[in-house]
Parts: C-alpha cells; sequence; structure tokens
C-alpha cells in the first residue's frame, strides 16, 4: 500500500515546506507594491482543476483582507470567444503546476496585451509562460509525477497566503511557515483512519463556506478522481436553496469546519441537514466523535487550510487503495489536459 506515488508526494508535504520556508525567493515584495501602491483595482485568475480549488481560495482572501475583488475567468472567454477587457488596472494570475497547457500560455498573452499585469504561479520554472510573464512564483514542490496533484496545491496556497501576509506588511509570515512545517513533521505519524467513511457508498455532499467552500471543490475533485465517488461540494448557506432535497440514508454528508467568521457557521448552518442521514463526517478541529476527522489548529488562522489538506491528502490516497482503486492511475486521466 505505502508503494503508491501519488501516497508518497503526499506524505512529503511537510518536508516540502521545511524546504520552501529556507529556500522561497519569489518577488513578494515587488508584487505586494503594485498592490500597496492602489496600482490594481481587481484581480482575475486563470487556471483549471486542482489549481482553479486554489484561485477560488485566493478569491477568498484577497477579498477579505486585500479589499480586491477577484474573479476566476474561465480560458475559453479569452481563447474560444476572443474577449477583449480593459486590463491596464488589473492583476491577473495564471496558476499551473505544469506552466504547459496550450490555453493557459494563451491567456497570459492575451492578458498582458489587454494592458494586465501577469503573475505565474507554477512548478515548472522552465514554463513558456515564465518567459513572458511580469512575475514568476515558484512552487518549490519538487517534481510532481503523479496525476493527481497533492504537494503543489499546498505550496500555491502558502504562496497566496504569503503573498498577502506581505500586502498587509506581515513580512515574519515566513517564520510561521517554518514553524508549521516542523510540526508537520512531528505530527505526521497522526493519520487520518480511513474506516471511518463508509466505502460502499458513492453518493454525497461535502459543505463548507469561506476558505472552507475553496478546499471543498477540491476535495470533491480528489473524492471523483481517484476514488470515483460523486462528493458535491457546496456552500452550507447555498445548500438549503434545493439540494438538500437529494439527502437521504444511503448519502454521505462531509462537514468542514474552519476556524475563520464564515467556517464557525458551517455546523449551525447544518444542522437541519444533518437529520437526513447518518453518515455524517465533520472535518474540523475539534475532535468530537469516532466519525470526525480531526486537524490541529494552528495559531495562524490561515494555515489551517495547510494543516488540514497535509492531512486529508494521505487519507484520501489510502481511501482509494482501500477500494481497491489505483491512485497511481486515475481512470480516463492523464497529467496535462488539453482544452485549447
Amino acid at each position: 500500500m505505502n508503494n503508491s506515488k501519488v501516497l508518497e508526494e503526499a506524505l512529503s508535504i511537510p518536508s516540502i515546506i521545511e524546504n520552501f520556508s529556507n529556500i522561497d525567493n519569489n518577488p513578494y515584495i515587488e508584487t505586494a507594491n503594485l498592490i500597496n501602491q492602489k496600482k490594481i483595482k481587481y484581480i482575475v485568475t486563470i487556471a483549471r482543476g486542482t489549481s482553479d480549488c486554489a484561485a477560488l481560495y485566493s478569491s477568498y482572501i484577497f477579498a477579505k483582507y486585500l479589499g480586491l475583488p477577484t474573479y476566476s475567468m474561465p480560458p475559453s472567454i479569452i481563447t474560444l470567444e476572443k474577449s477583449h477587457f480593459d486590463f491596464s488596472e488589473a492583476l491577473v494570475i495564471i496558476i499551473t503546476q505544469s506552466g504547459k497547457s496550450s490555453d493557459l500560455i494563451e491567456c497570459e498573452k492575451k492578458s498582458k496585451e489587454m494592458g494586465a499585469k501577469t503573475i505565474l504561479i507554477s512548478n515548472n520554472e522552465n514554463s513558456p509562460i515564465n518567459n513572458q510573464s511580469n512575475y514568476f512564483f515558484n512552487m518549490f514542490a519538487d517534481e510532481e509525477k503523479s496525476v493527481a496533484a497533492t504537494k503543489s496545491f499546498v505550496q500555491t496556497l502558502l504562496i497566496l497566503i504569503k503573498f498577502v501576509f506581505y500586502c498587509l506588511e506581515k513580512k515574519d509570515i515566513n517564520d510561521d511557515i517554518k514553524n508549521l512545517s516542523e510540526f508537520l513533521l512531528r505530527d505526521s505519524n497522526n493519520q487520518w483512519e480511513t474506516e471511518i467513511v463508509d466505502n460502499t457508498i458513492n453518493t454525497g455532499f461535502i459543505l463548507g463556506r469561506g476558505v472552507g467552500f475553496a478546499l471543498s471543490n477540491e476535495i470533491s475533485l480528489k473524492f471523483k478522481e481517484l476514488c470515483q465517488e460523486m462528493i458535491e461540494p457546496f456552500s452550507s448557506a447555498e445548500v438549503m436553496h434545493g439540494p438538500k432535497s437529494l439527502i437521504q440514508d444511503s448519502f454521505k454528508l462531509f462537514i468542514l469546519e474552519m476556524n475563520d467568521n464564515s467556517g464557525l457557521t458551517v455546523k449551525k448552518d447544518s444542522n437541519e441537514i444533518t437529520n437526513y442521514t447518518k453518515l455524517i463526517y465533520n472535518i474540523s478541529s475539534n475532535n468530537e466523535s469516532k466519525t470526525s476527522f480531526f486537524y490541529p489548529p494552528n495559531k495562524i488562522t490561515e494555515l489551517d487550510s495547510v494543516v488540514m489538506m497535509t492531512k486529508f491528502y494521505p487519507w484520501i490516497i489510502r481511501y482509494s487503495l482501500s477500494k481497491g482503486l489505483n491512485p497511481d492511475k486515475p481512470r480516463y486521466l492523464t497529467k496535462i489536459t488539453e482544452t485549447f
């Protein structure tokens, strides 16, 4: 079971974070100056798959801490619809692990032509986008060979958090990341149990709110990609507007509680619908029951996301293996997806 390549990569995340805290030389100061000098009025993100889940995460923290509205733009708006924008006051962020997708390369080029300042966040310093973007942020995730992205997602979260903290002139965040890596290394033996979840049921919801909703999207993607389960992400506020009608006894309900203002409302939001199924699994920093997934809270609330995902990735891979699936070779999938 431990011969899985993707499991090996997921388990390496604490070491990757430690290395990142020692070698990260990304241009936070220069890009933070763009924000603090009021040269940017809004942010556009362009990404696909797991990277787009990280982009959704950024939209919450950019709005919450920087007061900047952020829009995740479908690449087809530029590549197929040929739409034009005044991006003279925009920061366009391209997020791509491989840096090789042709549609994202085209989007960066066109965004720059429309006046945007562009940032590439990638794990590939030789990406064609790197040669043309204004700023390059290296994920420093080491080579990620697996189809399923794990460590590159966590590294993207760290870059986004660190960028925000630099904009807020809290430049000691790297010390906090270093401390986080040391904690995660010490805690690496405390893995979530696969047996907690009924692996014979293949449908359900995962509910979150705020950054937790963004993380729910990535968790949902991994259930589909690695486990062939349709676990759909919903805001705990939005699920009441119709989707709750789907819930029944043969239905899983994951409740993701983060420790920010939005995340702390999720359990209360979900009180009614927890009566509709017994297959309820709480992901929180409260170790409440035998069906709880506990993640230790960090003193820096924003880093809770990193702690939780570091716990989740090895679990979902082992869970996939427990179903008799091969997480190293997800059905029908390839590392680089061409959509343009």
